[in-house]
């Protein structure tokens, strides 16, 4: 079966709220207090602006990224590689831009054109649409949780069919899912350090039972400045029926800025 789930954007306007029982999740010695609501408001507002910075950066960047496409049972004893794609990719009015793609050693014109489960938006767009549900979606604190050396706190909302901005799209059916978000704020600078999106509310004659989706940030740096970037992200299908998964890993890599003069040549892509 061959589909992809795309991401396109939700810009509604609806206030945020931090959600009341943070006060009963244990806080680690080594961070500030944001049990209130008061505080947690602060930090989502934080969160907003510092995504608004990152988005704007992403603007300026482009990198390699490297996909690893699996599949197996649900139980991962019967996993084997599919194959490898490798495109390079820069982030343009407000969506990702592949090009120089390969599937293996074999040339391919774009994303669209390789079977199997790909998916497309986790370096720029799946960012951008956090940010803004963020804001136009109830929000719950969920706990504490240190990634890398980062103290975070993680918050959750819900965004329905209605709502979505997510489109899967199998064979010539295309559908809107329902979906859950966990995002990983650092509690220090208020930056999205990771965003892990889940679906289980699928149409049942797709077949498909789950699909999660996510993308973890790290610091990049470049001509002696750091900068948080995209660095992983992982995209998995189950399938019910069949008890099986697909599942890709990727990675970014190989960042750097462009100009005047690569911008001229990035102007042949839109």
């Amino acid at each position: 079966m061959s589909f992809r789930a795309t991401f396109w954007l939700f810009l509604s306007a609806l206030a945020a709220a931090a959600a009341p029982g943070a006060d009963s999740i244990p806080k680690p010695d080594n961070v500030p207090d944001i049990t209130t609501p008061k505080s947690q408001t602060q930090l989502l507002e934080k969160a907003r602006l510092a995504n608004d910075d990152l988005y704007a950066n992403l603007k300026s960047f482009v990198c390699a990224e490297e996909i690893q496409r699996y599949k197996g049972d649900l139980h991962g004893s019967k996993t084997h590689s599919v194959d490898h794609v490798s495109a390079n990719l820069s982030f343009e009015n407000g969506v990702e831009r592949y090009y120089d793609i390969r599937q293996n050693a074999r040339t391919r014109p774009d994303i669209a054109s390789i079977a199997g489960a790909w998916s497309e938006g986790e370096f720029g767009t799946l960012l951008q649409q956090t940010g803004r549900l963020l804001e136009t979606q109830p929000v719950t604190f969920v706990a504490f949780e240190t990634l890398g050396q980062n103290p975070t706190a993680i918050y959750r909302f819900n965004v329905s069919e209605e709502e979505s901005p997510w489109e899967l799209e199998v064979g010539s059916d295309h559908y809107r899912v329902p979906f859950t978000t966990d995002v990983w704020i650092s509690v220090a600078s208020g930056e999205i350090l990771k965003i892990a999106r889940k679906s289980i509310a699928i149409p049942a004659e797709t077949r498909i039972s789950e699909i999660t989706w996510d993308v973890t940030l790290g610091a990049v740096d470049l001509n002696g400045k750091s900068w948080l970037l995209p660095t992983a992200a992982a995209y998995s299908v189950e399938y019910a029926d069949s008890k099986r998964r697909e599942w890709n890993e990727m990675s970014f890599s190989g960042y750097h800025r462009y100009g005047s003069e690569s911008s001229l040549r990035f102007d042949g892509f839109q």
